[in-house]
């Protein structure tokens, strides 16, 4: 699965658990096998734009185009209303928005484009995956030398360090409950629910 849907996946599962909602239910209420569901939330098939719609108005929630100028405005009212679930600890909204706010205005010193665009992706990740306290030590010691740029630019050293930490930070908060996934079939003659 690329990055790019990901954390639209990842909004989806955490919707449907929230609601205390079996795949099962869910392949009810949206058209698709049970199958189709599992493999969208563990990240073994790309979904199309139809059952990422279908499955989402299943969870009463609507997927929408915006003007990328109202992005901000639009994150802080959905911040502002998150569900317990879906929680971010303040220390990271803080440390993720400072790395946004500074990624805006220094998009240029991360070299070629295909990097810049994999650190927004990354950002945009870590706005709405928790990380663990450790975590969040460990993207506040990433990001420390950031005090520093107005007056000592930063090394392409020091860059490529915050780059790196932001990745396996993210790439820590995609996979974290996947780690103990243990592969099946995705048919079963017993009646249980797969909510991998």
């Amino acid at each position: 699965m690329t990055y790019k849907t990901e954390h639209i996946t990842q909004q989806l599962r955490s919707a449907r658990e929230a609601r205390k909602m079996s795949q099962r239910e869910l392949s009810a209420r949206s058209g698709l096998t049970q199958s189709h569901i599992s493999q969208i939330e563990r990240g073994t098939m790309e979904p199309g734009l139809g059952s990422l719609v279908d499955v989402a108005r299943s969870l009463d929630l609507e997927i929408v185009l915006a003007p990328k100028k109202l992005m901000p405005a639009i994150r802080s009212i959905l911040d502002s209303i998150a569900t317990p679930n879906d929680i971010v600890p303040s220390d990271q909204r803080k440390l993720v928005g400072r790395l946004e706010r500074w990624f805006a205005q220094h998009r240029g010193v991360l070299g070629n484009a295909v990097d810049a665009d994999a650190f927004k992706s990354s950002l945009a990740l870590l706005r709405h995956l928790p990380l663990s306290n450790e975590e969040i030590d460990t993207l506040k010691e990433a990001t420390a030398p950031l005090d520093r740029w107005e007056s000592d630019p930063l090394s392409g050293r020091e860059l490529s360090r915050i780059v790196d930490a932001v990745r396996q930070l993210r790439n820590a908060a995609v996979h974290r409950d996947r780690d103990d996934v243990v592969p099946r079939s995705a048919y079963a003659l017993d009646e249980e629910d797969d909510d991998a």
